[in-house]
Order: structure tokens, then C-alpha cells, then sequence
């Protein structure tokens, strides 16, 4: 006959001692209501202690009251700044605005007549003549000429039609170029804005590179200078393949002073008029140019009433 097996160890058979000692935890926390770890039981051993709970657990509880509210949470950190979104489309254009109210007439202008006052009526304006003007709803009112001003001191004669003044200088410049087929030379101008005094006779004209340039002419190509009554002709560097053959004035033919150059005994032709000079350059053997300046000094010319002037025209 076998033995009835005790209940105790009907348990602790299928479990062994330590698992039933996790057991019976488990299933007084099972009744209770309370959770457990089922840490170290297999997993058959955890199907049976869910078996048990379930069969001895009781019903729940009611409701306990609500816990106090816990403190707020601290602010998140900010994030990222997000990407810039595409730019929107264009809207539509809108009405136009409703046209403003015309605005308030101006008043009308007062007409206004004018009568011209003769010179020389000795009865309005003292003979200056003027003129009479009449303004609607505002009367009549004389305006008359000014009266003439002191006559005003000589002007200075460095103006059309004037003379240069004694120890004034103008200056200017001059250029050419020539080939061989110059077969009769080179002509070039100089021409003097100012008039001289005078015509500048012959010997008182020099070109650079004359024997008495230097005793008359102490200025410098970009700074030229003459003697009162003279004219000085600098070069910028002299001319090649070419020669200077005579310096005169414009009122005087080239033929008549080649002939005159040409004459036995005669000197060189330097001269020039009261509005300028020519010079005149040999024919070239090859490509040539020249280039420079020149500068001439007025002078006093000498007259009856000025016997002694203080810068007298050779």
C-alpha cells in the first residue's frame, strides 16, 4: 500500500528547496497585490507560479486616492535652428486705389501791363528812359534806367586789337616734318596772338644754333625766353637731313628773300613782322621733323611824346 505523500513535499518536489522558497514568495505577493521578480526560475517553474497566483489571488482592490502632483520638470535645451524654407510665390497684384478728388482751383493772376519811357523825355526818368507798368488792383509804378557809371580806367591791351606791353612775353610752339619730296624746302609758321609793337628787324630774330642766340635768348625750350623787341626760336633738337636757310616775316615773299639771302655780302635773313614769322628749312635729303618753341618780348615804341622810353624796340 503506498504511503500518502505529504503535502509539503509535493511541493517542494516539482521545485526543489529553492525554488520553492521563490514560489512561495511569488505567491504571497501574488495575493497581496504586490510585483516579483521571478529572477532564477526556469521557465517551466514560472508557468506554474503564474498558475498558482492566478488561482489564489483575490479580487482587486478599490482604487487608492491619487498620489501628490511632483514638481515640473526643468525646460528641455533649445534645438537647432531649422533650415530656412523656400521662398514663397509672388501674390497677385493688387487693385488700383480709387482716383483722388481734383484738387481746389488757384486763384486767378493779376494782369500786368507794361508802356515803354523814351530816353530823353526830360519829364520821366530824368531822360534815362524806363518803362510804366500797371499791375491790376495793385496800381501803377515807375522803373527807370540806371544812371550811367564813371567811365572805367584804360583796359590791359593783352586783348584783340591791342599791343604787347614793354616786358610782356608770349610764347608758342612749332613743328613739321618733311621727306625728300620737299623738293623746294620747308615752310613753318609762327604765329603771335599778340601784336607787337612793331616789326622785329632784321638781326633781332634768332634761331637756336645761331652765333648771338645764347647772348639774347637765356631761357630753355620749355621755358623760352627773349630780350625786349626780340624774337627767340628754340629747338626741341635740330633737325637731320635739313637746315635752316632763313627767318622773315610773312609780309615778305620767299622768293624775295631767298634772293636777297642769296646776294653776295648780305647777311643772314633773321626777322620777323608784327603777327609772326616764317621759317623756312632747306630741302631734305631724307625723312626729317623738327619741333620746339619760341618766345617774344614787347617793347616801347619810340615816339615824339616818348623820346626816352624805358624799354625802347631795337
Amino acid at each position: 500500500m503506498n504511503r500518502l505523500r505529504h503535502p509539503v513535499r509535493a511541493i517542494r518536489e516539482p521545485f526543489g528547496t529553492a525554488g520553492l522558497v521563490v514560489a512561495c514568495v511569488a505567491l504571497v505577493l501574488a495575493l497581496t497585490g504586490a510585483a516579483f521578480a521571478a529572477a532564477g526560475l526556469t521557465g517551466k517553474q514560472k508557468k506554474e507560479v503564474e498558475k498558482i497566483a492566478k488561482k489564489y489571488a483575490g479580487k482587486p482592490g478599490a482604487p487608492g486616492a491619487p498620489g501628490p502632483a511632483g514638481a515640473n520638470g526643468k525646460d528641455g535645451a533649445q534645438g537647432e535652428k531649422g533650415a530656412q524654407g523656400e521662398k514663397g510665390a509672388t501674390g497677385d497684384n493688387g487693385a488700383p486705389g480709387a482716383p483722388g478728388s481734383p484738387g481746389t482751383p488757384g486763384a486767378d493772376g493779376k494782369s500786368v501791363e507794361v508802356t515803354k519811357i523814351d530816353a530823353g523825355d526830360p519829364e520821366e526818368c530824368e531822360g534815362r528812359g524806363g518803362a510804366l507798368v500797371f499791375v491790376e488792383e495793385g496800381g501803377e509804378e515807375k522803373v527807370c534806367n540806371g544812371k550811367e557809371g564813371p567811365k572805367g580806367e584804360k583796359g590791359d591791351p593783352w586783348a584783340v586789337g591791342g599791343t604787347l606791353p614793354a616786358g610782356k612775353t608770349e610764347t608758342g610752339a612749332w613743328s613739321f616734318t618733311g621727306t625728300t619730296a620737299d623738293s623746294k624746302g620747308i615752310l613753318v609758321s609762327l604765329s603771335f596772338p599778340i601784336e607787337m609793337p612793331k616789326a622785329i628787324a632784321n638781326g633781332h630774330a634768332y634761331f637756336e644754333g645761331d652765333a648771338e642766340f645764347s647772348a639774347h635768348c637765356s631761357g630753355t625750350v620749355g621755358l623760352p625766353k627773349a630780350e625786349p623787341g626780340e624774337l627767340c626760336v628754340y629747338s626741341a633738337e635740330p633737325p637731320e637731313e635739313t637746315n635752316l636757310k632763313v627767318l622773315f616775316s610773312p609780309a615778305t615773299s620767299l622768293s624775295s628773300v631767298l634772293a636777297t639771302e642769296e646776294s653776295e655780302g648780305h647777311p643772314t635773313q633773321r626777322y620777323a613782322g608784327r603777327t609772326g614769322a616764317l621759317l623756312f628749312f632747306e630741302a631734305p635729303s631724307g625723312d626729317t621733323s623738327g619741333s620746339g618753341s619760341f618766345a617774344v618780348t614787347g617793347c616801347n615804341k619810340v615816339t615824339a611824346a616818348e623820346p626816352s622810353p624805358p624799354l625802347p624796340c631795337p
